[in-house]
């Protein structure tokens, strides 16, 4: 108790403070226009929209205060949470117009979509008329698939008696209701704020970074990119944490090697803790291995090395030195091609061999 206690303490008082504070998104709740925190660990729904769907993002940068791109107007009704609108500075636009859809159709219309792809914690804040940055009440929504399972609000006061909550008050299931809810999004947003880190792999003596298709580790597809599947999601409140994971490739197979859970939110250190790769795979691991046979598509391995900073001494930075390209059906390599880090991409040479040119040219 007294741990968590800890950390609840820690997210009430401090947040992401090393983040710039975001534009918010807002969501309509029983009449009232509620601002809708967004951030590093709070992805805008619409955010997620693309990347467990493995869609372009459409939305660019317009400032440090909105790197999403866009602010989403929502509705929060018989349970349920919608997008009405999606606004670019001053331009509006229905989702229609970048081809945002639900699963099923039945419960939108051409007014709003049913949000059924989202699942995780939004917090809507009903800020003061006087002060713009006074949060009167806020309101932790608990949404899977689209639907609304739990609601809290919490008020200063509520704050204030969850920093000093103890053994005690397990029987005030009121506030322990309240309680959890903080845990639980404490969980989401640790998970999301470690989830885009790139998984590692290492083939022909060299070693690199490995990304695909999506902004995702590979190990996610096993679980149709569905982060509730993933059995160390933000639920389980024993053992959280995003995927990090290590890949060979032996004899043009893909084979998983090992499996970290990285969670947190600083910026300059990242909780680990180990995972079992029989606990996942029971039936599929092979000399400590497991072969990724549900993985497939096109993957990009960054190598290179980690180089100090000369200006800020004890900052790293990768710096790239080549880049190999694999083609992957159900976890065979079948093409590969490496090519130097300031490889004209603009301006392909003529004799750039013609599967990496067709590589290149499904990656645009």
């Amino acid at each position: 108790m007294k741990k968590l206690i800890f950390i609840i303490v820690l997210i009430i008082n401090s947040g992401l403070l090393l983040a710039t504070e975001q534009e918010p998104d807002f969501v309509h709740y029983n009449g009232k226009k509620l601002t809708l925190s967004t951030g590093w660990g709070h992805p805008s729904p619409l955010e997620t929209y693309y990347s467990q769907n493995n869609i372009e993002y459409p939305f660019t940068m317009l400032h440090t205060a909105n790197y999403r791109g866009h602010v989403a107007i929502w509705e929060i009704s018989d349970d349920k949470l919608f997008l009405n609108e999606i606004q670019i500075e001053k331009a509006k636009y229905k989702p229609e117009k970048f081809d945002v859809k639900s699963q099923s159709d039945s419960l939108s219309s051409k007014d709003k979509v049913f949000a059924d792809w989202f699942t995780g914690v939004i917090i809507g804040e009903e800020r003061s008329k006087k002060n713009y940055w006074e949060v009167e009440k806020s309101y932790y929504f608990y949404v899977k698939y689209g639907k609304v399972v739990d609601t809290q609000e919490l008020t200063e006061k509520d704050f204030k008696q969850i920093e000093k909550i103890s053994d005690r008050d397990t029987s005030d299931h009121d506030l322990m209701a309240k309680y959890s809810m903080l845990f639980l999004n404490n969980n989401y947003i640790s998970y999301y704020f470690r989830i885009h880190g790139n998984d590692t792999i290492k083939f022909d003596t060299k070693g690199g970074y490995l990304s695909g298709n999506s902004d995702l580790s590979p190990i996610l597809s096993y679980f149709d990119n569905d982060h509730l599947k993933w059995p160390y999601n933000w639920e389980n409140f024993e053992k959280s944490g995003a995927p990090f994971c290590t890949w060979i490739i032996n004899n043009d197979s893909l084979m998983l090697s090992d499996i970290e859970l990285h969670t947190g939110t600083g910026f300059y250190s990242i909780d680990k803790f180990s995972v079992d790769l029989v606990d996942i795979f029971p039936n599929k691991l092979n000399d400590n291995k497991v072969f990724g046979d549900w993985i497939s598509g096109i993957f990009v391995v960054r190598h290179g090395k980690n180089e100090e900073d000369e200006n800020l001494p004890g900052y790293f930075e990768f710096k790239v030195s080549e880049l190999t390209y694999l083609r992957l059906k159900d976890g065979i390599v079948l093409e590969k091609y490496t090519v130097p880090a300031d490889f004209d991409f603009k301006n392909i040479p003529a004799n750039t061999d013609e599967g990496l040119k067709k590589i290149l040219e499904e990656l645009k």
